[in-house]
């Protein structure tokens, strides 16, 4: 069950929501339609269970990146992964949090809610780093950790938008230098 998930959430991560079709589900987790159906009952819910996979996965990467060393340089180091991997291939098939926020979140309550948490524990761990990097006086103090740390969210969720229109690695990289001079 655990692989079809992670393969569903490729799909949706390709197609969307909307765009994923019950032959994309098939041919993407190698399930048949009623084993598909016995183990998810509907394509909402295995929807549901790839999105908390991969905000999971990708909130705790993030957490891991913020949590140690200087804070200045772990966030710097996060920065980097995400504007790096959304410059690859895979940037261009796009995130499945920006995905699934503009494709969904004005019309789902429950999928809003499920990306609003997901934002809320982003912005919690790039907090929690600014406090740090503040109290030592390795990032300005200039404005709150909370402004700061909402602008790093927005940058983040930028870099997952742009990635999707094939932007190299050198202009992701270039965004990340200007935004870490908002931190001096």
């Amino acid at each position: 069950m655990n692989d079809a998930v992670h393969d569903a959430m490729e799909v949706f991560q390709t197609h969307g929501y909307e765009g994923t079709s019950l032959n994309h589900l098939l041919e993407g987790t190698g399930l048949t339609r009623g084993s598909l159906y016995k183990a998810f009952t509907d394509k909402k819910t295995l929807f549901l269970m790839a999105l908390d996979r991969y905000t999971a996965v990708n909130t705790e990467g993030l957490r891991q990146r913020l949590a140690s060393g200087s804070p200045k340089e772990a966030v710097r180091a996060a920065l980097k992964a995400i504007a790096q991997a959304s410059s690859l291939a895979s940037g261009e098939r796009g995130c499945l949090v920006v995905g699934s926020t503009t494709e969904m979140a004005s019309k789902d309550a429950e999928v809003k809610e499920r990306l609003r948490r997901t934002f809320a524990r982003m912005e919690g761990f790039l907090r929690e780093a600014i406090e740090r990097g503040q109290a030592s006086g390795e990032i300005t103090s200039r404005n709150s950790p909370e402004a700061l740390s909402r602008f790093l969210l927005c940058l983040i969720e930028g870099l997952g938008v742009l990635g999707k229109t094939g932007r190299t690695k050198k202009e992701m990289l270039e965004i990340v230098d200007i935004a870490m001079a908002a931190l001096e």
